[in-house]
């Protein structure tokens, strides 16, 4: 999609973080950018921001968790609108961590809902339309950890690979459906973000925290790497760029390069697995 100007960009997890980044910089292209967050007061803020600035934008809370939210957010863009052209399924948590045997249920469950089913809900209610007008762009979300496995984040590794083999698998049906429509799969390194901020506000052992020592540590970790990391902004201006040029793959940096690359070999040659962060020698 190389001209984006008057067409209507659907944005979740938009209130802060790389989705704020995104809508922000979809807005100075005169894109109309609908900002759907679950944090009803920070996303009035993000709105005001946008708008502020000269944007068009309207606010729609949602959880992605739900289907009738996805549902719901659908109908008020297509009723403020008219239609959809691009789609970030971006809204993330970090979620429970800890040792994967010592999580719950509940720890799993809530933390896949918006990683995944979050995603497959955004795939189930916008492809369809995009499909049908024969245009438009799908941006996942993905991470870093959809291609390697850290210890300790279990439901967030199962989440982001599966947003990984969603995104390929859609790339693919779209190629054999001879559709137009493009799919970009964003995997970002550190970004100086707040969600491991939203895991610290938890209460210690609580769902979507961190839930015995090790969390503890992974999340120390993970709040010195985020604070340390890639603005959002260029973030932002690395999507904008992917869907003009129809760019499926989208690494915010090459720190990660080795690791996944050590991963495919390891794999190839039928190695047991050996983790390697991105600063790590």
């Amino acid at each position: 999609m190389d001209e984006l100007q008057g067409k209507t960009a659907v944005i979740t997890g938009a209130a802060s973080g790389m989705g704020l980044a995104m809508a922000k910089r979809f807005a100075k292209d005169e894109m109309n950018v609908v900002l759907s967050d679950i944090n009803e007061s920070a996303l009035g803020t993000a709105v005001d921001q946008i708008r502020d600035a000269g944007g068009k934008a309207l606010g729609a809370q949602a959880d992605v968790s739900s289907e009738a939210d996805n549902a719901q957010l659908m109908d008020a863009v297509i009723d403020e609108f008219g239609s959809v052209d691009v789609v970030c399924l971006n809204a993330g948590v970090q979620g429970s961590i800890g040792r994967s045997w010592l999580l719950s249920d509940e720890d799993y469950e809530w933390t896949l809902g918006i990683l995944l089913k979050g995603v497959i809900h955004g795939v189930r209610t916008f492809v369809p339309h995009l499909v049908e007008q024969d245009q438009g762009h799908v941006v996942f979300t993905a991470s870093i950890a959809g291609h390697v496995s850290a210890p300790f984040g279990a439901p967030y590794n199962i989440g982001k690979h599966g947003v990984v083999t969603l995104a390929e698998t859609l790339f693919h049906e779209l190629k054999v459906e001879r559709s137009n429509v493009g799919v970009t799969c964003l995997c970002p390194g550190f970004v100086n973000t707040n969600i491991v901020q939203a895991t610290a506000a938890r209460s210690s052992g609580s769902v979507g925290s961190a839930v015995d020592d090790r969390g503890d540590q992974m999340l120390e970790f993970s709040q010195r790497a985020l604070a340390g990391g890639l603005d959002p902004e260029i973030v932002g201006e690395q999507v904008l760029e992917a869907v003009k040029q129809n760019q499926f793959w989208l690494f915010t940096d090459e720190d990660w390069d080795s690791p996944i690359a050590e991963r495919a070999s390891q794999i190839g040659s039928r190695e047991s697995p050996r983790f390697k962060g991105a600063t790590q020698s």
